[in-house]
């Protein structure tokens, strides 16, 4: 089954468009953590969301990051461990994506505003404002203020930002760092001692979103493009590099909308999580199972994981995918099909005495990010037909 997989996604990508990372990751003043995709948009509502998780920093092994005001604070994500990054200005946490506390660090610049992941590298970069620099990847939780591996620098204000910048991300495509300021730029730049353009240049994020800006995320799923993600808190906007707003995409129909979380956001940072599109059915009267997303979807990636859950013990799942959504989804004994023809079997399942499955698989390294999955289970429960609602992961790079 898993070689099926491979050979048709090979297949797919003279046809496959490019497509959007899958979750945004805030950090607001409460020290909670968000998941967010969306908001949906017409035709069909895709995806769910906007809210689609959330978590408390709450301490673990050691103290965690606490209440704070912007421009203060940031989230970053590590796509290759999956482990989430946060500040509120003097530590640096450590938390999985269910909000288990690994450890935190005490910051070497003690008022960070922003943190970015170049996983790859193995490199944590931070930054209050106006310098910033690299610290190695694993961090040692709970022991000392960490030593940088790389810097600290002078942020390039003057040469590039107009003020001090309040979030920064990495782009592993052109190995550049981007960042936002407070007075509303966005700008591109290559790290090291010297002020450096990148390859993205220098705009304003727009009337979409006046400064002070806080935070900002590359676009996974677009390496190359300059396409980003900036909030002033209340706001969040979509644009390519120079400006523009960014064309409508699965993940983000919208290229201006505003923050669905109450507290002003002091972050962002984008994932490759799976997301959810439409809703389960059942041909009884029974509860809809669910589908759910295990790790990122970076090519490479030797374990990804599809789940079910909340299905009828002893039932068959058979887990079929696409490279398209259907809009609408044509219905099959009254049960939706979200997966666009043509439609191809991952694998067969029996369901577990919990009522679930797990489908794990290696994702080629050979895939180009940018590349749509769409999936969906079917189960039979030997008294009903159940479908979930569809999910999608799209490649990004790390």
């Amino acid at each position: 089954m898993r070689c099926t997989f491979v050979v048709l996604a090979l297949a797919c990508l003279s046809s496959a468009r490019p497509s959007h990372a899958q979750t945004l990751y805030t950090f607001d003043p409460t020290a909670t953590v968000s998941e967010l995709t969306g908001p949906p948009g017409l035709p069909c509502a895709y995806p769910n969301g906007p809210v689609v998780g959330a978590f408390p920093a709450l301490a673990g092994p050691c103290p965690a990051p606490v209440a704070f005001a912007p421009p203060l604070g940031d989230v970053a994500l590590d796509v290759v461990t999956n482990i989430v990054y946060l500040t509120n200005g003097p530590l640096i946490g450590a938390y999985t994506p269910a909000g288990v506390h690994l450890g935190s660090v005490p910051s070497p610049l003690p008022g960070l505003t922003g943190l970015a992941v170049n996983a790859p590298g193995a490199l944590l970069w931070i930054t209050d404002g106006v310098a910033y620099g690299a610290l190695a990847l694993p961090l040692p939780l709970c022991v000392a203020v960490p030593a940088f591996a790389v810097g600290p620098f002078p942020v390039p204000i003057g040469p590039i930002f107009a003020g001090p910048i309040g979030d920064l991300d990495w782009e592993t495509a052109s190995a550049s760092l981007v960042g936002c300021d407070a007075t509303g730029l966005v700008g591109s730049f290559l790290p090291g001692p010297l002020p450096a353009a990148g390859p993205y240049g220098v705009f304003p994020a727009g009337p979409c979103v006046p400064g002070p800006l806080f935070g900002i995320a590359f676009d996974r799923a677009l390496p190359g493009t300059g396409t980003v993600t900036v909030t002033n808190g209340v706001g969040c906007a979509r644009l390519v590099a120079g400006g523009a707003p960014a064309p409508p995409a699965f993940y983000a129909p919208l290229p201006c909308f505003p923050s669905p979380i109450v507290p002003p956001i002091a972050g962002l940072t984008s994932s490759g999580h799976q997301i959810t599109f439409g809703v389960g059915a059942d041909t009884t009267a029974l509860p809809p199972p669910l589908i759910g997303g295990v790790g990122n979807s970076y090519p490479g990636n030797p374990a990804y994981g599809v789940t079910l859950a909340g299905s009828v013990p002893g039932g068959t799942a058979f887990l079929r995918y696409s490279f398209g959504a259907a809009c609408p989804p044509p219905l099959v004994l009254g049960l939706p099909v979200y997966l666009a023809a043509p439609r191809f079997a991952a694998i067969t399942l029996p369901v577990g005495a919990g009522g679930g499955a797990v489908f794990t698989t290696a994702l080629p390294a050979f895939l180009p990010p940018g590349v749509p999955v769409h999936l969906q289970w079917i189960v039979l429960t030997g008294a009903s037909v159940q479908v979930t609602a569809g999910g999608r992961f799209t490649t990004v790079l790390p």
